[in-house]
């Protein structure tokens, strides 16, 4: 639908406004966002029709503001302002996603283009970023007014916590560091502050994985078992210490041998780290009891029928036939 209004404009604005084409994306722009103050007048949520709007005329926007400025950090620094403002207007999730993702641009972009500090700096801007959206996360979230946001929350504490990490990954920092620094690293050197790097390649997904496991997070315990596993990656992408089918065969019965002990270690387990299905997840057994609970709170007392004082039939008054005590 998007697409073909734009069309439609093009076809006819396109050959009158050639030379000024950035005012036709601009238009587009003020396109999706009038469809999309259509639709949410409209009461339409999660339709998907109203997604594409509002997601596309954000994008549309930026790229407009980019061309006409020139300037990528003022497309990021709009992109962070126009998420923030659809997410809470249209509570749209990923509109949360533009939002960080334009805020970790701006300052990406004043450090690498600008030059406003050393790009060495870089990792530890991002990590002060991260416990940022972090801080914010954690304070909104405990807000219940802020519950039909959860989902967008939710997106928020999981770009954080990846951005902590890639913040101090080792292949991050030294790709980075090749292409932003100039950076060569030659056989038997290696990146500055190199040793801070392997280290918290691996402790930060460890970390992860000890907080998820003591506040029982879910969420913290998977993006910290996923960063593990491309801690490993991270390592054998630049020192190989035995071949690929050979290092696949023993990290599969390595998993293996952790998965079966730790299923026989918690099996019988009711109590903290268990490996019982969750208390508050929709099985059958927590189905049946809540309709257990809801039946039980329910009145069904017996209608009682009492006989009735007019008999039908032989006449009287209930016109059952006439009869000569009529």
């Amino acid at each position: 639908m998007y697409s073909a209004l734009t069309g439609f404009v093009s076809l006819i604005f396109l050959n009158a406004l050639d030379s000024h084409f950035q005012i036709i994306i601009y238009l587009y722009a003020i396109i999706g966002f009038v469809a999309s103050e259509v639709l949410v007048k409209q009461s339409y949520y999660r339709h998907g029709l109203d997604d594409a709007f509002v997601l596309s005329w954000q994008v549309v926007f930026c790229a407009a503001v980019g061309m006409s400025s020139e300037s990528s950090v003022m497309a990021f620094a709009v992109l962070f302002i126009v998420g923030l403002f659809s997410c809470i207007r249209y509570v749209n999730t990923l509109s949360a996603l533009f939002s960080c993702v334009g805020l970790v641009g701006f300052f990406f972009m004043l450090i690498t283009e600008n030059k406003v500090i050393s790009s060495m700096y870089l990792p530890f801007v991002g990590l002060i970023l991260s416990a940022v959206i972090y801080y914010v996360y954690f304070r909104l979230n405990k807000n219940t007014q802020l519950l039909i946001y959860q989902n967008a929350l939710w997106l928020i504490k999981v770009f954080s916590l990846v951005l902590a990490y890639a913040a101090f990954n080792y292949m991050v920092v030294r790709e980075l560091s090749v292409s932003l620094m100039g950076f060569e690293v030659e056989k038997g050197n290696d990146i500055p502050l190199a040793y801070l790097f392997y280290a918290s390649t691996f402790l930060i997904p460890l970390a992860y994985i000890y907080f998820s496991l003591l506040k029982k997070d879910r969420t913290i315990l998977t993006v910290g078992l996923l960063a593990l596993g491309y801690s490993f990656f991270t390592i054998r992408y630049y020192y190989s210490l035995m071949p690929p089918e050979m290092a696949l065969v023993l990290g599969g019965l390595l998993l293996f041998g952790i998965a079966f002990l730790a299923i026989k270690k918690l099996k019988h387990k009711t109590t903290g780290i268990t490996f019982e299905p969750d208390r508050d997840s929709n099985t059958n057994l927590m189905l049946n009891a809540q309709a257990l609970i809801i039946n039980s709170q329910i009145n069904t007392k017996a209608v009682m029928h009492s006989e009735s004082k007019m008999p039908f039939g032989g006449g009287g008054f209930s016109g059952g036939g006439a009869s000569d005590g009529f």
